[in-house]
């Protein structure tokens, strides 16, 4: 947690903001919802060396579902448009599912913990065309990140055909844990293309992909997923991967409620901030649904016209802990 200084008082001026701001979520917006803090205070905030915005954001994570021990993690990345920010560094030509086109952007790989009730990020990495590095590498990179906190043992790991690379579930399986994903259709089963293999649509069986992984792969219409926990059975394997739906949800909220692209900083430092800052405020929100049983919608308009009930929410959860 944090201790009160003009960088906490930053922090919460800032989440604050984001859960009470009716308009577009920029600096100057958030500042005019609160009072003791600048403009020129909170750009100095997001553009801070010293912040260290990972661990912060896994402190406040921590403290509200504890050890993760009864969880999965879900890997995916959303698309931040920023087609009308040019000079912002680290933008690319980037797919966005959404608008099923490249647009220019940043590219954000997250990796969350999920109950099927509460769904928290505990981590990202924004990718960057000319650092050398994939999607893949950085998705690695975090689950080797959260490998290392303490009583963490995953009961899977969930991810899109996009992740569906050798590296990652190789990484996945030295630290002993599963994982599930959906496959591309030209993917080889005991050498033989998925979309040869059998002429009906509906099937399961048990072989070798590329590279030796022994997995379990099964059929259901013209998609095709897999595991390596070779036990499972069609249903259950159908129904977990199903379970990776609750980051769709969270990136919805991000981006339509708690201004994920609005941050019009030019430096990558500043975005990333930003960009955690805004999981921060998602996780307040996640918070409060489950202990008030309300929507975060529901949440985000009361806190619209109430914004000293936002105040109460982040003081709860960044200074007292849950």
């Amino acid at each position: 947690m944090l201790t009160f200084s003009s960088t906490s008082r930053g922090v919460f001026t800032y989440l604050t903001g984001l859960l009470s701001v009716a308009e577009r979520a920029t600096c100057a917006a958030l500042v005019r919802m609160q009072r003791g803090i600048s403009h020129d205070g909170l750009t100095r905030l997001l553009q801070r060396e010293t912040l260290d915005w990972q661990t912060l954001l896994s402190s406040i994570v921590a403290s509200i579902v504890g050890r993760l021990s009864t969880g999965y993690l879900i890997i995916d990345d959303t698309v931040i448009d920023k087609t009308f920010a040019r000079a912002i560094e680290g933008i690319a030509w980037v797919y966005s599912s959404k608008e099923n086109r490249s647009i220019l952007g940043l590219s954000v790989v997250v990796l969350c913990w999920s109950n099927g009730t509460v769904t928290v990020p505990l981590g990202l990495r924004i990718w960057r065309k000319d650092d050398g590095k994939s999607k893949v590498d950085l998705a690695v990179e975090l689950l080797r990140w959260v490998k290392k906190l303490p009583c963490f043992s995953p009961q899977y790991v969930v991810f899109d055909s996009w992740y569906g690379a050798e590296r990652l579930m190789a990484t996945i399986e030295r630290f002993g844990w599963t994982w599930v994903t959906q496959l591309k259709r030209n993917r080889r089963l005991n050498g033989v293309q998925l979309r040869a293999l059998h002429r009906h649509p509906y099937w399961m069986e048990e072989g070798t992909l590329e590279h030796s992984h022994h997995v379990l792969v099964v059929r259901h219409g013209k998609k095709f997923f897999a595991t390596n926990d070779t036990s499972w059975g069609k249903k259950q394997l159908l129904e977990i991967y199903g379970t990776r739906w609750p980051i769709e949800t969270m990136f919805r909220v991000l981006h339509n409620q708690l201004g994920l692209g609005a941050c019009e900083a030019r430096t990558i430092r500043a975005q990333a901030a930003h960009i955690t800052l805004c999981c921060m405020a998602y996780v307040t929100l996640e918070r409060e649904r489950q202990s008030r049983s309300r929507t975060h919608y529901a949440l985000r308009r009361e806190y619209r016209f109430h914004p000293e009930r936002a105040e109460r929410a982040v003081n709860s959860m960044i200074f007292q802990g849950a």
